[in-house]
């Protein structure tokens, strides 16, 4: 029952991510818009997957490890590109962000690639007992692994996103919204480690589907960050009488991170970076 519960609301997530994915991004491109695509979309296969293999609903032992292995790339890799590229918008430091990037890939590759390796080979009707038993050890190291990726990207999220709007104290919009960042990143890490309890608990099957309820969950909080964000921006357009409103702090060489709304009080947003910026700025000092 428990089984079926987690991947009910995972599945449902799925469905009301995608609405809010469509409705929030007006421009349909770039890296943080396809990372929050796959990973949504990578939590149907891994859950369906594995309601296949618990409930012996296919004849076909390799189907539903193969399908758990395509969606847990694009749902744990997916999501740890979707720090990054929120990372990647606020941070200054081009060498820090390429260690970022190279620590997903290695892990993603020299992770990523054996536990699914093993998955198959313990999966096996015939399977050795001592790969069995090695799986089990392995996919306990490879969920604490990806548990500590995803704290550095957000340590480092939060660090820069403090540099860039100034401290969380006062009441201003920026304080406000670092504050509630922090905060989200928070609870967000309970949840991870909630993950790793049932883990290191030895619950495999509750584990491998509360799961993928955790990270769609995760996708939704990430969406509430958004969501204040553009709220500042309407309320800056309302204020001003604009229909197209600008929120942007400098970095690197001239360069800046632009959050914008495409109509006064609309609730379309996108992100991008630009070399100039025209019109009102708020200012993050």
């Amino acid at each position: 029952m428990t089984i079926v519960a987690f991947s009910t609301i995972a599945l449902y997530n799925v469905i009301e991510l995608s609405v809010i994915i469509f409705a929030t991004f007006k421009r349909r491109k770039g890296l943080y818009f396809w990372s929050f695509i796959v990973a949504t979309c990578g939590i149907v296969p891994h859950t369906v997957g594995f309601i296949l293999q618990f409930f012996a609903l296919t004849l076909v032992w390799w189907a539903p490890v193969l399908i758990v292995g395509v969606g847990w790339f694009a749902m744990v890799t997916g999501q740890s590109v979707v720090l990054y590229s929120r990372l990647h918008l606020v941070a200054q430091n081009e060498r820090r962000l390429r260690w970022v990037l190279y620590l997903i890939i290695f892990d993603a590759i020299v992770v990523g690639i054996p536990d699914m390796t093993l998955a198959f080979l313990a999966s096996r009707p015939d399977a050795n007992p001592y790969i069995v038993n090695f799986f089990s050890t392995y996919d306990k190291v490879q969920v604490g692994i990806f548990f500590f990726q995803e704290l550095i990207i957000s340590v480092l999220y939060i660090y820069e996103t403090a540099r860039l709007l100034g401290p969380p104290g006062g009441q201003n919009p920026f304080g406000k919204l670092l504050r509630y960042t922090i905060l989200v990143n928070i609870l967000v890490l309970a949840m991870d480690i909630t993950l790793l309890g049932t883990e290191y608990a030895g619950y495999y099957e509750i584990q491998t589907t509360y799961k993928p309820a955790i990270y769609s969950i995760k996708l939704k909080m990430e969406f509430s960050i958004l969501n204040r964000l553009t709220k500042i921006v309407k309320n800056r357009g309302v204020a001003l009488s604009r229909k197209e409103i600008l929120w942007g702090a400098e970095i690197q060489k001239a360069q800046y991170v632009v959050v914008m709304a495409d109509e006064m009080g609309g609730s379309h947003l996108h992100l991008e970076t630009r070399t100039e910026l025209q019109g009102d700025i708020w200012s993050c000092d």
